[in-house]
Protein backbone atom coordinates (compact mmCIF):
# COMPACT_ATOMS: atom_id res chain seq x y z
CA UNK A 1 0.00 0.00 0.00
CA UNK A 2 1.37 3.19 -0.76
CA UNK A 3 1.01 6.50 1.41
CA UNK A 4 0.66 9.79 0.35
CA UNK A 5 -0.56 12.96 1.76
CA UNK A 6 -4.31 11.89 1.94
CA UNK A 7 -3.89 8.34 3.19
CA UNK A 8 -1.63 9.18 6.30
CA UNK A 9 -4.42 9.70 8.53
CA UNK A 10 -5.93 6.32 7.95
CA UNK A 11 -1.89 4.95 8.42
CA UNK A 12 -2.47 6.77 12.12
CA UNK A 13 -5.69 4.95 12.49
CA UNK A 14 -5.40 1.69 10.75
CA UNK A 15 -2.56 0.72 10.28
CA UNK A 16 -0.57 1.84 13.37
CA UNK A 17 -1.11 -0.14 16.54
CA UNK A 18 -1.34 3.13 18.99
CA UNK A 19 -0.73 0.59 22.58
CA UNK A 20 2.82 0.14 21.23
CA UNK A 21 4.01 3.17 21.31
CA UNK A 22 5.60 5.27 23.93
CA UNK A 23 3.15 7.63 25.71
CA UNK A 24 4.61 10.28 24.69
CA UNK A 25 4.22 9.50 20.87
CA UNK A 26 0.68 8.65 21.54
CA UNK A 27 -0.32 12.28 22.73
CA UNK A 28 1.54 13.58 19.78
CA UNK A 29 -0.36 11.34 17.54
CA UNK A 30 -3.61 11.98 18.69
CA UNK A 31 -3.01 15.74 18.96
CA UNK A 32 -1.80 15.54 14.83
CA UNK A 33 -5.39 13.28 14.14
CA UNK A 34 -7.40 16.29 16.08
CA UNK A 35 -5.97 18.61 14.32
CA UNK A 36 -5.94 17.28 11.06
CA UNK A 37 -2.66 19.46 9.93
CA UNK A 38 -0.78 17.55 6.95
CA UNK A 39 2.45 17.95 8.00
CA UNK A 40 2.04 16.84 11.61
CA UNK A 41 0.15 13.66 10.12
CA UNK A 42 3.33 13.39 7.98
CA UNK A 43 5.50 13.86 11.08
CA UNK A 44 3.59 11.94 13.28
CA UNK A 45 3.14 8.86 11.29
CA UNK A 46 6.75 8.59 10.38
CA UNK A 47 7.90 8.63 13.68
CA UNK A 48 5.16 5.86 15.00
CA UNK A 49 6.49 3.65 11.92
CA UNK A 50 10.52 4.40 13.02
CA UNK A 51 9.52 3.65 16.75
CA UNK A 52 7.35 -0.02 15.79
CA UNK A 53 10.73 -0.58 13.90
CA UNK A 54 12.56 -0.20 17.36
CA UNK A 55 10.86 -2.70 18.89
CA UNK A 56 10.76 -5.20 15.94
CA UNK A 57 6.92 -5.12 15.04
CA UNK A 58 7.82 -3.38 11.92
CA UNK A 59 10.96 -3.62 9.71
CA UNK A 60 12.19 -1.07 7.36
CA UNK A 61 12.45 -2.50 4.02
CA UNK A 62 14.03 0.00 1.59
CA UNK A 63 14.97 3.84 1.25
CA UNK A 64 14.75 5.48 -1.73
CA UNK A 65 14.89 8.86 -3.52
CA UNK A 66 11.86 9.88 -5.66
CA UNK A 67 11.62 13.45 -7.11
CA UNK A 68 12.45 15.34 -4.23
CA UNK A 69 10.68 13.00 -2.13
CA UNK A 70 11.70 9.98 -0.16
CA UNK A 71 9.88 6.68 -0.53
CA UNK A 72 10.55 4.53 2.64
CA UNK A 73 9.17 1.33 2.93
CA UNK A 74 8.14 -0.78 5.81
CA UNK A 75 7.20 -4.29 6.50
CA UNK A 76 5.21 -5.92 9.03
CA UNK A 77 7.14 -8.55 11.31
CA UNK A 78 5.96 -11.86 9.80
CA UNK A 79 5.14 -10.47 6.39
CA UNK A 80 1.24 -9.63 6.89
CA UNK A 81 1.49 -6.81 5.12
CA UNK A 82 3.91 -3.61 3.79
CA UNK A 83 3.33 0.07 3.04
CA UNK A 84 5.28 2.88 1.57
CA UNK A 85 5.57 6.44 2.25
CA UNK A 86 6.10 9.20 0.22
CA UNK A 87 7.44 12.63 2.54
CA UNK A 88 9.80 15.55 1.44
CA UNK A 89 13.48 14.75 1.26
CA UNK A 90 13.89 17.26 4.46
CA UNK A 91 11.02 16.36 6.99
CA UNK A 92 12.57 13.02 6.41
CA UNK A 93 16.41 13.99 7.53
CA UNK A 94 14.51 16.01 10.04
CA UNK A 95 11.86 13.57 12.03
CA UNK A 96 13.57 10.07 11.15
CA UNK A 97 17.29 11.68 12.17
CA UNK A 98 18.52 9.77 8.63
CA UNK A 99 20.11 11.19 5.67
CA UNK A 100 18.34 11.10 2.50
CA UNK A 101 19.55 8.37 -0.23
CA UNK A 102 21.61 9.66 -3.20
CA UNK A 103 19.12 10.73 -6.09
CA UNK A 104 20.16 6.96 -8.08
CA UNK A 105 19.54 5.61 -4.24
CA UNK A 106 16.95 2.30 -5.20
CA UNK A 107 18.44 -0.53 -3.09
CA UNK A 108 17.06 -1.19 0.36
CA UNK A 109 18.01 0.25 3.17
CA UNK A 110 20.79 -1.27 6.15
CA UNK A 111 19.04 -2.99 8.76
CA UNK A 112 17.23 -0.54 11.69
CA UNK A 113 19.76 -0.68 14.15
CA UNK A 114 19.30 2.76 15.76
CA UNK A 115 18.92 2.18 19.49
CA UNK A 116 15.54 2.02 21.39
CA UNK A 117 14.45 4.65 23.85
CA UNK A 118 15.62 4.23 27.27
CA UNK A 119 12.96 2.92 29.99
CA UNK A 120 11.31 5.68 31.54
CA UNK A 121 12.12 5.52 34.96
CA UNK A 122 9.90 5.14 37.63
CA UNK A 123 8.68 7.59 40.19
CA UNK A 124 9.31 6.61 43.94
CA UNK A 125 5.42 6.58 44.32
CA UNK A 126 3.06 5.98 41.85
CA UNK A 127 -1.08 5.33 42.74
CA UNK A 128 -3.21 3.81 40.06
CA UNK A 129 -5.36 6.87 39.30
CA UNK A 130 -2.20 8.61 38.17
CA UNK A 131 -1.40 6.14 35.79
CA UNK A 132 -4.97 4.85 34.80
CA UNK A 133 -5.05 7.14 32.06
CA UNK A 134 -2.07 6.83 30.15
CA UNK A 135 -3.72 2.63 30.06
CA UNK A 136 -6.51 3.23 28.93
CA UNK A 137 -4.85 4.93 26.11
CA UNK A 138 -2.72 1.89 25.78
CA UNK A 139 -4.92 -0.06 24.42
CA UNK A 140 -6.25 0.77 20.53
CA UNK A 141 -9.92 1.74 20.00
CA UNK A 142 -8.95 -1.13 16.93
CA UNK A 143 -7.65 -3.31 19.07
CA UNK A 144 -11.12 -3.94 21.26
CA UNK A 145 -11.17 -7.35 19.68
CA UNK A 146 -7.80 -8.35 20.75
CA UNK A 147 -8.10 -11.68 23.17
CA UNK A 148 -7.98 -10.82 26.70
CA UNK A 149 -4.35 -13.11 27.12
CA UNK A 150 -2.92 -10.23 24.10
CA UNK A 151 -4.32 -7.53 26.40
CA UNK A 152 -2.24 -8.67 29.61
CA UNK A 153 0.93 -8.94 27.94
CA UNK A 154 0.53 -4.97 26.39
CA UNK A 155 -0.48 -4.64 30.39
CA UNK A 156 2.07 -5.97 31.54
CA UNK A 157 4.62 -4.35 29.36
CA UNK A 158 3.31 -0.80 30.30
CA UNK A 159 3.73 -1.82 33.69
CA UNK A 160 7.14 -2.39 33.47
CA UNK A 161 7.84 1.02 31.93
CA UNK A 162 5.65 2.97 34.37
CA UNK A 163 6.41 0.87 37.83
CA UNK A 164 10.31 0.15 36.60
CA UNK A 165 10.17 -3.99 36.99
CA UNK A 166 13.27 -5.63 35.33
CA UNK A 167 10.50 -7.85 34.18
CA UNK A 168 6.97 -8.66 34.68
CA UNK A 169 5.36 -11.63 34.44
CA UNK A 170 1.75 -13.59 34.65
CA UNK A 171 0.57 -17.13 35.21
CA UNK A 172 -3.00 -17.47 34.59
CA UNK A 173 -4.94 -21.06 35.12
CA UNK A 174 -6.05 -22.51 31.90
CA UNK A 175 -9.56 -22.50 32.48
CA UNK A 176 -9.83 -18.99 34.05
CA UNK A 177 -10.52 -17.27 31.18
CA UNK A 178 -12.38 -16.79 27.80
CA UNK A 179 -10.77 -19.96 25.45
CA UNK A 180 -7.86 -18.47 22.87
CA UNK A 181 -4.49 -19.29 22.69
CA UNK A 182 -3.08 -15.72 22.29
CA UNK A 183 -0.39 -15.61 24.97
CA UNK A 184 2.99 -13.68 25.17
CA UNK A 185 6.51 -13.16 26.22
CA UNK A 186 4.80 -12.40 29.57
CA UNK A 187 1.81 -14.04 30.09
CA UNK A 188 1.89 -18.43 30.33
CA UNK A 189 -1.17 -20.44 30.92
CA UNK A 190 -0.76 -23.18 33.37
CA UNK A 191 -2.81 -26.07 35.29
CA UNK A 192 -3.69 -24.77 38.75
CA UNK A 193 -1.47 -27.47 40.31
CA UNK A 194 1.32 -26.39 38.21
CA UNK A 195 0.71 -22.94 39.70
CA UNK A 196 0.53 -24.00 42.96
CA UNK A 197 4.02 -25.78 43.28
CA UNK A 198 6.16 -22.94 43.53
CA UNK A 199 6.21 -22.24 47.42
CA UNK A 200 6.09 -18.44 46.99
CA UNK A 201 3.31 -18.42 44.96
CA UNK A 202 1.64 -21.34 46.74
CA UNK A 203 2.13 -19.06 50.09
CA UNK A 204 0.35 -15.49 48.71
CA UNK A 205 -2.52 -17.90 47.02
CA UNK A 206 -3.17 -19.56 50.69
CA UNK A 207 -2.86 -16.09 52.26
CA UNK A 208 -4.04 -14.08 50.03
CA UNK A 209 -0.87 -11.39 50.53
CA UNK A 210 1.20 -10.32 48.41
CA UNK A 211 5.59 -11.39 49.25
CA UNK A 212 8.92 -10.49 48.24
CA UNK A 213 11.30 -12.52 48.48
CA UNK A 214 15.07 -11.78 47.86
CA UNK A 215 16.65 -13.51 44.67
CA UNK A 216 19.23 -15.13 47.18
CA UNK A 217 16.09 -17.16 48.72
CA UNK A 218 15.20 -18.29 45.40
CA UNK A 219 16.35 -21.04 42.88
CA UNK A 220 18.62 -19.99 40.00
CA UNK A 221 15.69 -21.00 37.40
CA UNK A 222 13.14 -18.98 38.95
CA UNK A 223 13.28 -15.91 36.80
CA UNK A 224 14.23 -17.23 33.13
CA UNK A 225 14.89 -14.81 30.65
CA UNK A 226 15.27 -12.06 33.21
CA UNK A 227 18.64 -10.61 33.37
CA UNK A 228 19.35 -8.83 36.67
CA UNK A 229 16.72 -8.58 39.66
CA UNK A 230 17.16 -8.50 43.59
CA UNK A 231 13.53 -9.13 44.40
CA UNK A 232 10.91 -11.67 43.46
CA UNK A 233 7.42 -9.62 44.13
CA UNK A 234 4.39 -12.26 44.13
CA UNK A 235 0.94 -11.12 44.01
CA UNK A 236 -1.76 -13.96 43.91
CA UNK A 237 -4.34 -12.78 41.48
CA UNK A 238 -8.57 -13.13 42.38
CA UNK A 239 -11.29 -12.72 40.02
CA UNK A 240 -15.02 -13.61 40.33
CA UNK A 241 -14.32 -15.00 43.95
CA UNK A 242 -11.42 -17.28 42.58
CA UNK A 243 -7.90 -17.34 41.92
CA UNK A 244 -7.22 -17.14 38.30
CA UNK A 245 -3.15 -16.93 38.46
CA UNK A 246 -0.15 -15.47 40.40
CA UNK A 247 1.52 -11.95 39.28
CA UNK A 248 5.46 -11.69 39.48
CA UNK A 249 7.30 -8.88 39.28
CA UNK A 250 11.10 -8.68 39.06
CA UNK A 251 12.54 -5.96 41.02
CA UNK A 252 16.39 -4.54 40.10
CA UNK A 253 18.82 -3.51 43.18
CA UNK A 254 17.23 0.27 44.57
CA UNK A 255 13.72 0.37 45.74
CA UNK A 256 13.40 0.69 49.55
CA UNK A 257 10.21 -2.59 50.59
CA UNK A 258 7.20 0.21 51.12
CA UNK A 259 8.04 1.02 47.27
CA UNK A 260 8.27 -2.12 46.25
CA UNK A 261 5.15 -3.45 47.83
CA UNK A 262 3.32 -0.27 46.33
CA UNK A 263 4.17 -0.65 43.17
CA UNK A 264 3.31 -4.72 43.25
CA UNK A 265 0.02 -3.60 44.77
CA UNK A 266 -0.67 -1.07 42.22
CA UNK A 267 0.50 -3.92 39.18
CA UNK A 268 -1.72 -6.25 40.91
CA UNK A 269 -4.87 -4.35 41.49
CA UNK A 270 -4.58 -3.51 37.24
CA UNK A 271 -3.83 -6.97 36.26
CA UNK A 272 -7.25 -7.83 38.48
CA UNK A 273 -9.12 -4.71 37.02
CA UNK A 274 -8.49 -5.82 33.88
CA UNK A 275 -9.52 -9.42 34.21
CA UNK A 276 -12.59 -8.00 35.75
CA UNK A 277 -12.86 -6.00 33.20
CA UNK A 278 -12.77 -8.78 30.34
CA UNK A 279 -15.29 -10.68 32.36
CA UNK A 280 -17.63 -8.44 31.74
CA UNK A 281 -17.18 -7.28 28.34
CA UNK A 282 -17.53 -10.94 27.37
CA UNK A 283 -20.63 -11.19 29.04
CA UNK A 284 -21.96 -8.47 27.01
CA UNK A 285 -20.35 -9.41 23.84
CA UNK A 286 -19.96 -13.32 23.76
CA UNK A 287 -22.66 -14.71 26.00
CA UNK A 288 -26.82 -15.07 25.18
CA UNK A 289 -28.34 -12.97 27.58
CA UNK A 290 -31.70 -15.64 27.59
CA UNK A 291 -29.61 -18.97 28.32
CA UNK A 292 -26.08 -18.19 29.75
CA UNK A 293 -24.28 -19.98 26.57
CA UNK A 294 -21.97 -18.56 24.23
CA UNK A 295 -23.94 -16.83 21.36
CA UNK A 296 -23.86 -17.02 17.70
CA UNK A 297 -20.88 -14.21 17.61
CA UNK A 298 -18.77 -15.94 20.10
CA UNK A 299 -19.76 -19.23 17.72
CA UNK A 300 -18.05 -17.64 14.36
CA UNK A 301 -15.25 -16.26 16.30
CA UNK A 302 -14.18 -19.33 18.33
CA UNK A 303 -14.51 -22.25 15.57
CA UNK A 304 -11.63 -21.34 13.24
CA UNK A 305 -9.87 -21.11 16.67
CA UNK A 306 -10.83 -25.07 17.61
CA UNK A 307 -9.95 -26.37 13.90
CA UNK A 308 -6.73 -24.07 13.79
CA UNK A 309 -5.98 -26.22 17.66
CA UNK A 310 -7.72 -29.61 16.32
CA UNK A 311 -5.35 -29.47 13.36
CA UNK A 312 -2.00 -28.29 15.41
CA UNK A 313 -2.39 -30.99 17.70
CA UNK A 314 -4.11 -33.68 15.48
CA UNK A 315 -6.64 -34.84 18.11
CA UNK A 316 -10.61 -34.97 16.79
CA UNK A 317 -13.11 -32.00 17.36
CA UNK A 318 -16.88 -33.03 17.74
CA UNK A 319 -20.05 -30.98 17.41
CA UNK A 320 -23.12 -31.54 18.29
CA UNK A 321 -25.97 -29.83 17.21
CA UNK A 322 -29.05 -30.03 19.50
CA UNK A 323 -32.46 -28.77 18.45
CA UNK A 324 -35.75 -29.04 20.88
CA UNK A 325 -38.65 -31.32 19.46
CA UNK A 326 -41.84 -29.44 18.87
CA UNK A 327 -40.64 -26.41 20.42
CA UNK A 328 -43.17 -24.54 17.88
CA UNK A 329 -45.85 -26.38 19.44
CA UNK A 330 -44.88 -25.26 23.35
CA UNK A 331 -44.55 -21.58 22.07
CA UNK A 332 -48.11 -21.88 20.22
CA UNK A 333 -50.10 -23.82 23.51
CA UNK A 334 -48.20 -22.10 26.22
CA UNK A 335 -46.96 -18.71 25.39
CA UNK A 336 -43.39 -17.42 24.22
CA UNK A 337 -42.52 -16.81 28.15
CA UNK A 338 -43.06 -20.50 28.51
CA UNK A 339 -40.52 -21.45 25.33
CA UNK A 340 -38.21 -19.12 26.73
CA UNK A 341 -38.24 -21.44 29.96
CA UNK A 342 -37.78 -24.31 28.21
CA UNK A 343 -35.06 -22.97 26.47
CA UNK A 344 -33.61 -21.91 29.52
CA UNK A 345 -33.54 -25.28 31.25
CA UNK A 346 -32.17 -26.96 28.23
CA UNK A 347 -29.23 -24.79 28.20
CA UNK A 348 -28.53 -25.08 31.97
CA UNK A 349 -29.11 -28.59 31.57
CA UNK A 350 -26.45 -28.83 28.45
CA UNK A 351 -24.06 -26.67 30.87
CA UNK A 352 -24.21 -28.33 33.81
CA UNK A 353 -23.15 -31.78 32.06
CA UNK A 354 -20.34 -30.64 30.11
CA UNK A 355 -16.38 -30.74 30.41
CA UNK A 356 -14.68 -27.49 31.31
CA UNK A 357 -13.49 -27.70 28.10
CA UNK A 358 -16.38 -27.91 26.00
CA UNK A 359 -18.19 -25.21 24.32
CA UNK A 360 -21.90 -24.23 24.34
CA UNK A 361 -23.77 -21.83 22.10
CA UNK A 362 -26.95 -21.00 21.74
CA UNK A 363 -26.69 -21.05 17.68
CA UNK A 364 -30.12 -19.83 16.28
CA UNK A 365 -34.13 -19.66 18.23
CA UNK A 366 -34.07 -23.52 20.03
CA UNK A 367 -30.50 -24.58 18.44
CA UNK A 368 -27.88 -25.42 20.26
CA UNK A 369 -24.44 -26.22 19.32
CA UNK A 370 -21.54 -27.67 21.65
CA UNK A 371 -17.81 -27.91 20.74
CA UNK A 372 -16.29 -31.01 22.04
CA UNK A 373 -12.48 -30.65 22.02
CA UNK A 374 -10.40 -33.63 21.87
CA UNK A 375 -13.09 -35.79 21.25
CA UNK A 376 -13.37 -38.56 18.97
CA UNK A 377 -16.57 -40.09 17.49
CA UNK A 378 -17.85 -42.85 20.39
CA UNK A 379 -16.67 -40.46 23.09
CA UNK A 380 -19.34 -37.64 21.07
CA UNK A 381 -22.09 -40.03 20.56
CA UNK A 382 -21.52 -41.30 24.31
CA UNK A 383 -21.79 -37.36 25.26
CA UNK A 384 -24.64 -36.24 23.15
CA UNK A 385 -26.99 -39.47 24.43
CA UNK A 386 -26.40 -38.62 27.61
CA UNK A 387 -27.34 -34.72 27.26
CA UNK A 388 -30.33 -36.41 25.33
CA UNK A 389 -31.42 -38.92 28.51
CA UNK A 390 -31.01 -36.03 30.94
CA UNK A 391 -33.16 -33.95 29.21
CA UNK A 392 -35.89 -36.17 28.83
CA UNK A 393 -35.43 -36.99 32.07
CA UNK A 394 -36.36 -33.62 33.45
CA UNK A 395 -39.09 -32.35 35.28
CA UNK A 396 -39.07 -29.05 36.04
CA UNK A 397 -40.52 -27.47 33.47
CA UNK A 398 -44.53 -27.39 33.79
CA UNK A 399 -47.29 -25.81 32.19
CA UNK A 400 -49.65 -23.35 33.59
CA UNK A 401 -51.37 -25.48 35.52
CA UNK A 402 -48.56 -26.83 36.96
CA UNK A 403 -48.37 -30.03 35.36
CA UNK A 404 -45.24 -31.77 34.26
CA UNK A 405 -44.31 -31.12 30.42
CA UNK A 406 -41.26 -33.55 28.95
CA UNK A 407 -38.73 -32.19 27.13
CA UNK A 408 -36.82 -34.04 24.41
CA UNK A 409 -33.95 -33.14 21.91
CA UNK A 410 -32.72 -34.43 18.59
CA UNK A 411 -29.22 -34.30 18.31
CA UNK A 412 -26.71 -34.66 14.76
CA UNK A 413 -23.17 -35.32 15.60
CA UNK A 414 -20.52 -35.13 13.41
CA UNK A 415 -16.33 -35.13 13.96
CA UNK A 416 -13.69 -33.60 12.09
CA UNK A 417 -11.25 -34.60 10.89
CA UNK A 418 -12.85 -38.37 10.30
CA UNK A 419 -15.70 -36.40 7.60
CA UNK A 420 -15.47 -32.66 8.02
CA UNK A 421 -12.15 -30.99 6.94
CA UNK A 422 -13.29 -27.36 7.43
CA UNK A 423 -15.45 -25.67 9.65
CA UNK A 424 -17.91 -25.14 7.29
CA UNK A 425 -18.35 -29.01 6.54
CA UNK A 426 -18.50 -29.77 10.60
CA UNK A 427 -21.28 -27.72 11.19
CA UNK A 428 -23.37 -28.76 7.90
CA UNK A 429 -22.71 -32.23 8.53
CA UNK A 430 -23.96 -32.07 12.26
CA UNK A 431 -26.72 -30.05 10.74
CA UNK A 432 -27.75 -32.53 8.67
CA UNK A 433 -27.27 -35.33 10.78
CA UNK A 434 -29.80 -33.55 13.91
CA UNK A 435 -32.53 -32.89 10.86
CA UNK A 436 -32.12 -37.21 10.30
CA UNK A 437 -32.91 -37.63 13.96
CA UNK A 438 -36.13 -35.48 13.13
CA UNK A 439 -37.00 -37.61 9.74
CA UNK A 440 -36.74 -40.82 12.18
CA UNK A 441 -39.00 -39.86 15.17
CA UNK A 442 -37.10 -37.32 17.00
CA UNK A 443 -35.78 -37.97 20.89
CA UNK A 444 -32.67 -39.57 19.89
CA UNK A 445 -28.91 -38.98 18.03
CA UNK A 446 -27.48 -39.33 14.92
CA UNK A 447 -24.02 -39.48 13.84
CA UNK A 448 -23.44 -38.53 10.49
CA UNK A 449 -22.06 -40.68 8.04
CA UNK A 450 -20.92 -40.31 3.89
CA UNK A 451 -22.02 -43.73 3.78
Amino acid sequence: MRIYDQDFRYLLVHLVPQHRLPAELRRDVGDALRTGEPQALRRESIRALEALCDSSYFQRTGVAADNGNVVVGYRKSGGRYQVSVAVPRGEWEDWAGIASPRPDAGRPAAAHDEPAAPPVAAPDAVEPTEILPDIIRSFAIADRAAPVLERLDVLLSTLERWLGFEAARFDVIDDALLPGDATGSRVRVVSEAELRSTESVRYAIETGARRLVPKANLDAGSAEGVASWSVLGVAPIFAQGKVVGALRCYFRPGPDRETMERRIETAAALVRNMIEFNYHFENLTSIDSLTGVYNRQFFDRQMPVEIERAMRSGASLSMLVLDIDDFKRVNDELGHKKGDEALVAVAEIVRRNLRKVDLAFRYGGEEIVILLPGTPEFEAVHTAERLRRVIQQFRGFRDHRGSTRELTVSVGVAVYPDTAKTADELFLQADEAMYRAKQRGKNQVVLYSNQ
